[in-house]
């Protein structure tokens, strides 16, 4: 009779002493080249920096991440809410927890910390040009500048305080970027289904 029960809360990762594993085919986890395929099922050592390998602090970062194949952009062309909607139906997705070292966990809040600077400052500027509608230089320089602020921001919002990516994901196993060569040095080669990218 299996020990198996559906109905336990999923064991918390941080007590699996930073072992790779969780799958049944003996860990999950390969390396392809530049990237960590896993099984969908695998966990990820709690105890190293996914970036760098060094030796992890805090809680593990929880990071969800989705993937569909990249024909479907095409729908942009013609109407954004379509490909929001097609999007949200077709993509596939993995729910990752990752250590980070203190350098890189601080390297993320300032992304994030420099983003919301970013945009305070570019809604401030707007708000001053709304108020004060006069149509010089000085009012034309300053809502070039509030606009450049929110691009910026919203550029760091984005791509700074991201830790893996989600480069391929299919029904049974998802191809990860941004992982240190060091950790990918440890895994065994993949042999299944090759990335596409």
């Amino acid at each position: 009779m299996s020990d198996f029960n559906p109905y336990a809360p999923p064991a918390d990762i941080s007590d699996s002493g930073g072992r790779w594993g969780g799958a049944d085919d003996g860990g999950g986890l390969w390396r392809e080249r530049f990237l960590l395929v896993m099984d969908r099922t695998a966990t990820l050592p709690a105890d190293r920096c996914i970036v760098c390998n060094a030796p992890a602090t805090g809680k593990p970062l929880r990071r969800k991440l989705s993937w569909h194949t990249p024909w479907w952009y095409l729908l942009v062309l013609f109407n954004l809410l379509v490909y929001a909607i097609a999007a949200m139906i077709v993509r596939r997705k993995v729910d990752l927890r990752v250590g980070l070292c203190d350098l890189h966990r601080t390297r993320r809040r300032r992304s994030i910390a420099l983003a919301w600077t970013l945009i305070v400052v570019a809604f401030f500027l707007l708000g001053y040009v709304a108020l004060n509608p006069v149509t010089d230089a000085p009012m034309a320089a300053l809502m070039a500048l509030a606009l450049l602020s929110l691009l910026v921001g919203g550029l760091v919002a984005v791509y700074g305080p991201r830790v893996v990516t989600a480069k391929q994901i299919d029904d049974r196993y998802a191809w990860i970027g941004g992982v240190s060569s060091k950790l990918l040095d440890t895994l065994p080669d993949w042999s299944g289904p090759k990335y596409h990218g």
